[in-house]
C-alpha cells in the first residue's frame, strides 16, 4: 500500500470520526471527548467551532460524502448569525462569542465559508475580509482585537487573516486582498521571526499559519511571473522550518515519541507539507531533508489515530498523546489536514 492510500484511508476513519462528535441534541460539533467514559465534555470554544466548519468540509470533499452537509450548514447558520457591523465591515459578534473578537474569528469565518458545501456568501466573504484589512498598520503587521486591546495571539492569528485573505483572493479575485498579504509577509518575515520575536515553544504554530499562507502567495508570484518575490517567500518559508529542524524537533519524534503532544506534531507537519511544497516547485536542495521529517511526523501521527476501539466513537480521532486518549475536535482537524497536504504535496515515505 502507498502512502497516499494509507493517508487516504485514514482521511476516511478520520471522517467517521467527525460524525460520532456531532452532539444528538444540538446537531452541532463537539469540542472535547473522554473515549474512557465515552462522553463529550462542554467547554466553550467558538474559534475552534467555527475553524471545525472548515476542517470537516475539507475532509467531506476529500472522501466525497455528503453525510455532513446538515451539521456542516447548521453551524454556518449558528456563526453566521453572529455577524455584525463594525465600521462599515462586518465581524464575529463579541457579546454572542463571550469573548473579544479577533481577526482569527473572522479568518475561520471567511475559510469555513468558502469551503462549506453551501452556496457561497460572497458579501459576507468580502465585508468579513475588508474588517481584517482595517487592522492592517502601515508596517504590514495586524492589529489582533477589534475593540482596543492589546495584540496577543499574533503568532497565530496573523498567519491565520493572511491565509483567509488569500483565498478570498483566490475565489473572487480582489487584488487589495492580496497585497495586504504581501505586505504582511514582509512584516511577519523581516519585523517578527527575524528579530527573534517567535519563542521556540511558538515556532512550529507560527512555521505553520504563516507557511499556509506563504505556499498561496509563493504560487501567485510564480505563475505572475515575479521569480525575484516567489523565491523571497520561498526564502522566509525555509528559514522557518530548517530552524525546526535543526532545533531537532522531528529528531525528538523518532527518538521519544511517547512524550511528543498530538497538535505539535500535526501542526509541524501540515507547515512542513507546504514548506515541502514550494521546495519541490523551486527544485531546492532542502526537498529529501523535508520529506524525511514530514514522513516521521506522519508515522507519528498514524500510529497515534485510532484504528480500532471498543468505543465507536473514538475511531479516527487523535488523542493528546500516546498516554493520552482525550481527543479535541482541533487536533484531528490538524492531523487530518497535515494528511490532506501530504497527499497534495507527493509526500512519498517508506513502506509501512
Amino acid at each position: 500500500m502507498t502512502m497516499i492510500e494509507l493517508l487516504s484511508q485514514r482521511l476516511e476513519l478520520a471522517f467517521h470520526w467527525y460524525q460520532g462528535m456531532v452532539n444528538d441534541r444540538t446537531g452541532l460539533f463537539e469540542y472535547l471527548f473522554l473515549p474512557e467514559s465515552d462522553t463529550f465534555v462542554r467547554e466553550q470554544s467558538p474559534i475552534r467551532d467555527i475553524a471545525t466548519i472548515w476542517d470537516a468540509s475539507l475532509v467531506a470533499a476529500f472522501v466525497k460524502r455528503d453525510d455532513l452537509r446538515t451539521v456542516i450548514e447548521r453551524s454556518v447558520e449558528k456563526y453566521s448569525g453572529y455577524l455584525v457591523e463594525h465600521e462599515g465591515t462586518l465581524i464575529v459578534d463579541p457579546r454572542r462569542l463571550g469573548e473579544p473578537s479577533s481577526i482569527a474569528h473572522s479568518a475561520f469565518m471567511i475559510l469555513a465559508l468558502l469551503h462549506s458545501p453551501s452556496p457561497r456568501r460572497d458579501n459576507e466573504i468580502t465585508a468579513l475580509a475588508d474588517g481584517i484589512l482595517r487592522q492592517q498598520r502601515s508596517d504590514g503587521s495586524y492589529q489582533v482585537y477589534f475593540d482596543d486591546l492589546p495584540d496577543a495571539g499574533e503568532e497565530l492569528y496573523a498567519g491565520e487573516a493572511m491565509l483567509a485573505l488569500l483565498e478570498t483572493h483566490r475565489a473572487l479575485g480582489e487584488l487589495r486582498l492580496l497585497e495586504s498579504s504581501a505586505g504582511a509577509f514582509t512584516y511577519y518575515d523581516d519585523q517578527y521571526f527575524r528579530r527573534g520575536r517567535v519563542t521556540v515553544d511558538m515556532l512550529v504554530f507560527f512555521a505553520n499559519w504563516q507557511s499556509q499562507a506563504c505556499r498561496l502567495l509563493f504560487e501567485h508570484f510564480q505563475s505572475a511571473s515575479t521569480p525575484a518575490l516567489a523565491t523571497r517567500v520561498a526564502e522566509y518559508m525555509y528559514a522557518m522550518h530548517d530552524r525546526i529542524i535543526q532545533l531537532g524537533f522531528f529528531d525528538a519524534i523518532a527518538r521519544n515519541p511517547g512524550r511528543q503532544v498530538s497538535v505539535e506534531v500535526a501542526c509541524a507537519v501540515e507547515g512542513l507539507c507546504d514548506a515541502y511544497a514550494v521546495a519541490l516547485a523551486s527544485r531546492d536542495g532542502r526537498t529529501k531533508a523535508y520529506r524525511r521529517a514530514a514522513c516521521t511526523g506522519l508515522k507519528y501521527l498514524l500510529d497515534l489515530q485510532c484504528t480500532q476501539s471498543s468505543v465507536s466513537r473514538e475511531v479516527g480521532g487523535f488523542g493528546m498523546s500516546r498516554s493520552d486518549r482525550t481527543q479535541r475536535i482541533d487536533v484531528t482537524g490538524h492531523a487530518a489536514s497535515g494528511f490532506l497536504k501530504s497527499i497534495a504535496a507527493g509526500v512519498s515515505c517508506p513502506q509501512r
